[in-house]
């Protein structure tokens, strides 16, 4: 029997999913997603719900401070239009009154309210829910002091407007969804206002304005949907660096870096819990005779079917099970008593001679495993609970291979079997 292709394609898609803390070494078929993400052309594409979540998490994180900066425009605006409102525009003092009381009494708090909490936490759901609010507002209240402008005899331009839309759809990178429903609301409270004006009272908006609003709607449109596919894809290709820098690429089992980062994690975790660990090491017994008689792809595929057995001794969320490099591997179990750790470990042992891959030229002419375990406690660092499970791997190799030896950390220099 020889290992198959399929194995190597798939994976350690059965591997458990790895802790908050990291999360970074993922199934391959995450890889994938990811993979095509970062090349997509569709801004519309969404990641699987979890991932989706994150991604916007994280771009809250990173354009929060852009959009407490933007929010702050309308209220600079507003504060300082005595200065300029007067000689640009020439309103009359009625509209100016009413300016002002919009001006101080909603708008200004508003987005100075939603600068503060999108500076102050950037990620935040609610700062972000602000800043769409304020906009909202500022927008239509534009829209109707333009109808009150119009029955003064005062018509204040439609650019403002479009200028809103600018600020807060691109300058913002708000997503393409909620982009979308601001237009739609924009456009719905515009078709509505000019709808219920006065009898006899000319439209708001002739149909230059109209085409011209609308070649602008469309460009702003567009926008939004380059700056959705830019974030999305280049959250795709960060998460893949990420994820291959945790990842070993031949099993897709976590690599080194993260079975060492996991540790600490979970050593962490368990001294809060008062609990103990169980780390092994398993090894391949006679790799090198396995590569020099069946050469080296059949070696690999070798080592994929034993990373998918070892994969299934770690589904619990605070077990790892990683490969540290060439025919090694090893496991962190959570809250796991040695009688526990040496009955996994058997498991894994005859499960994996159970594959019959065939290593010739050995005594017993199969692939098989010797591991090493040993229970510590948690303020045990990884370096001295590799030592000891090294020393204990080394213990099963010298009586005989195709073994399972354990100790506990005070036991470690003399391991039992």
């Amino acid at each position: 029997m020889s290992p198959s292709q399929e194995s190597r394609s798939d994976g350690a898609s059965r591997q458990a999913p790895l802790t908050d803390y990291e999360d970074l070494s993922r199934s391959a078929d995450f890889l994938r997603q990811l993979d095509a993400a970062s090349r997509t052309s569709n801004p519309l594409k969404r990641f699987p719900p979890e991932h989706e979540k994150r991604f916007r998490e994280d771009a809250r994180a990173k354009f929060g401070q852009a959009r407490a900066l933007t929010s702050l425009l309308p209220a600079l605006m507003l504060v300082t239009s005595p200065l300029w409102g007067q000689p640009l525009m020439h309103p009359p003092a009625g509209f100016i009154e009413l300016i002002r009381a919009f001006e101080f009494a909603l708008i200004v708090p508003l987005c100075l309210v939603s600068a503060w909490m999108l500076w102050r936490r950037p990620s935040s759901v609610i700062g972000e829910t602000l800043f769409m609010v304020s906009f909202l507002v500022l927008a239509v209240t534009l829209e109707w002091l333009r109808h009150r402008g119009i029955s003064m005899g005062f018509h204040l331009s439609p650019s403002l407007s479009s200028c809103v839309l600018v600020g807060f759809i691109v300058i913002g990178r708000v997503p393409l969804r909620e982009a979308a429903a601001f237009v739609a609301l924009y456009l719905g409270f515009m078709l509505f206002s000019d709808w219920v004006r006065e009898a006899g009272a000319p439209p708001v908006r002739n149909p230059v304005d109209w085409l011209v609003e609308g070649i602008f709607i469309g460009v702003v449109i567009s926008g939004a949907m380059w700056n959705e596919l830019y974030s999305r894809r280049n959250w795709a290709a960060q998460q893949l660096l990420k994820s291959l820098a945790y990842v070993d690429p031949l099993t897709k089992l976590p690599n080194r870096r993260a079975f060492e980062q996991h540790y600490e994690s979970v050593a962490r975790h368990a001294r809060r819990e008062y609990k103990r660990l169980f780390v092994a090491l398993v090894d391949m017994d006679h790799f090198k005779n396995l590569n020099d008689h069946h050469g080296h792809d059949y070696g690999d595929g070798v080592l994929v079917e034993i990373g998918l057995v070892l994969s299934d001794f770690a589904r619990r969320p605070l077990d790892m099970a990683a490969r540290l490099g060439g025919e090694e591997f090893a496991l962190v179990l959570y809250d796991c008593s040695r009688a526990d750790g040496l009955r996994r470990l058997e498991e894994l042992r005859q499960q994996v001679e159970a594959l019959d891959l065939a290593n010739a030229g050995t005594a017993r002419g199969h692939v098989t495993i010797s591991a090493g375990g040993v229970g510590v406690h948690a303020d045990v660092p990884l370096a001295e609970a590799y030592r000891m499970a090294d020393t204990v791997l080394y213990a099963a190799k010298r009586q005989g291979r195709n073994r399972t030896v354990i100790a506990d950390s005070a036991q470690a220099g003399s391991a039992v079997a």
